[in-house]
């Protein structure tokens, strides 16, 4: 493939493994018309790829074929990914309902123990576009069996009601997020359930209240949850479950109901193995009373599902696969005209950029008691503190703090951080690397 690109006047394709490829010109584009409700599924000629025993080729497929392009960060982009077992993925870039940073959300196909499978349909009001991806994979939505959301967020399940309704297909989730199903993600935790999360809301309403929940937002997120309620979750699955080839792994920290799931080499991780970013970690704040009855028993203890000690421990059982085994994200698979193929070697980076921020915030408490907007602002530089960023930024330091608490490196009291001379994160951080 790569000679003949060469022959036909090829232009360098934005991936950094320097392969070069036909450059992607109008009689290419596919049909943006959807597929009728009972069109039979075909294949789709590629209209380049990059294929065969070339040594650049992303580890853990003999082929990349991309089906259709889309812009810089990947909106509207179609691919087919070929394993080294034979296993053929589709991969489609759907475009979010809103801005966002992290770029499309992708959505995985693929034929398993029988069933067309679709992994993370997207956002609420991406339907048009899930539909308009299939089509230029060669699916209708009717070909779709097997719907697994990986975990509750509505740039991942946003879609899922339309996309069952109109596939008639089964839902797959994990435990929790079935359990979670009729709630906002803002009213499962109780905020003000420890004293630093009490000093957190305390901050936040002296900087005039803004948790980065604007009007619109707020708006969009009820229709989001109203739309959920009415999901039936066919299987709710666990740790350790399987699908044929498929396996199902419980990844808990960014979300209370993650998932990551493996086939034939490749590990596909929703949020919770990301290419050039790190996802948000939860805090271990306790349940609401109201929410609290619909939790699994296995899962009672909050510590078992949210904060950063358990998604820093998910990421280990990712590395623990093989570092060598390719991932499939949910976001930033590409990037600013690059593709970002990665490994699962990714959850040791995650790690240690979490060690590096636990020692940040050390170093900023120093040897005198220090409140959590003080070391807040001195890790943040201002420009990411705007407006509800500083929500965000606050929550972030707090999942630090836990852990750092937990290990006895600093105590939280009369609303001020303390240094108790111990690094003992180091060693947590090391055993999780080894």
């Amino acid at each position: 493939a790569v000679s003949v690109a060469k022959r036909q006047g090829a232009r360098l394709w934005p991936w950094r493994s320097g392969v070069r490829i036909p450059s992607l010109t109008p009689p290419f584009a596919y049909s943006r018309l959807p597929p009728a409700a009972n069109a039979r599924r075909t294949e789709p000629r590629p209209p380049f790829l990059i294929q065969g025993d070339c040594p650049k080729l992303p580890a853990g497929f003999a082929s990349v074929d991309v089906l259709r392009s889309g812009d810089p960060q990947g909106n509207r982009m179609a691919l087919r990914l070929t394993t080294l077992g034979g296993v053929i993925i589709h991969a489609v870039g759907v475009p979010q309902d809103w801005p966002s940073r992290t770029g499309p959300t992708w959505c995985y196909v693929f034929e398993n123990d029988g069933a067309t499978t679709l992994i993370d349909p997207g956002a609420q009001g991406s339907f048009a576009e899930l539909e308009d991806g299939l089509n230029a994979v060669g699916y209708g939505v009717r070909d779709i069996d097997r719907v697994i959301v990986t975990h509750g967020h509505a740039d991942h399940d946003g879609c899922a009601a339309e996309l069952i309704d109109s596939a008639g297909a089964d839902l797959w989730a994990h435990r929790m997020y079935a359990a979670l199903i009729g709630y906002s993600p803002w009213e499962v935790q109780d905020r003000a359930s420890s004293p630093i999360h009490a000093e957190m809301n305390r901050v936040m309403a002296a900087d005039g209240g803004a948790d980065g929940r604007s009007r619109s937002y707020a708006a969009r997120n009820q229709r989001y949850v109203e739309a959920r309620k009415g999901i039936d979750v066919r299987r709710q699955v666990d740790d350790g479950d399987s699908a044929g080839a498929l396996s199902f792994i419980y990844a808990p920290g960014h979300s209370p109901d993650e998932l990551c799931l493996t086939l034939d080499g490749v590990i596909f991780t929703g949020d919770h193995v990301l290419p050039e970013i790190t996802p948000h970690p939860t805090t271990k704040a306790g349940y609401a009373d109201h929410v609290a009855r619909d939790i699994p028993a296995k899962f009672s203890d909050p510590a078992a599902a949210y904060g950063l000690e358990a998604y820093m421990r998910s990421l280990k059982t990712v590395l623990d696969l093989g570092e060598e085994r390719a991932i499939l994200p949910a976001h930033r698979l590409y990037n600013r005209g690059r593709f970002n193929f990665a490994s699962a070697r990714r959850a040791g980076e995650v790690i240690s950029h979490h060690g590096r921020r636990m020692e940040q915030i050390l170093r900023r408490v120093n040897d005198r008691p220090t409140g959590l907007e003080e070391v807040t602002r001195g890790v943040f530089e201002r420009r990411k503190l705007i407006g509800g960023n500083l929500f965000m930024a606050l929550s972030e330091i707090v999942a630090h703090i836990e852990v750092l608490e937990d290990l006895g490196d600093v105590e939280f009291a009369d609303s001020k951080l303390r240094r108790t001379g111990a690094r003992k994160f180091r060693q947590f951080v090391r055993e999780l690397l080894n």
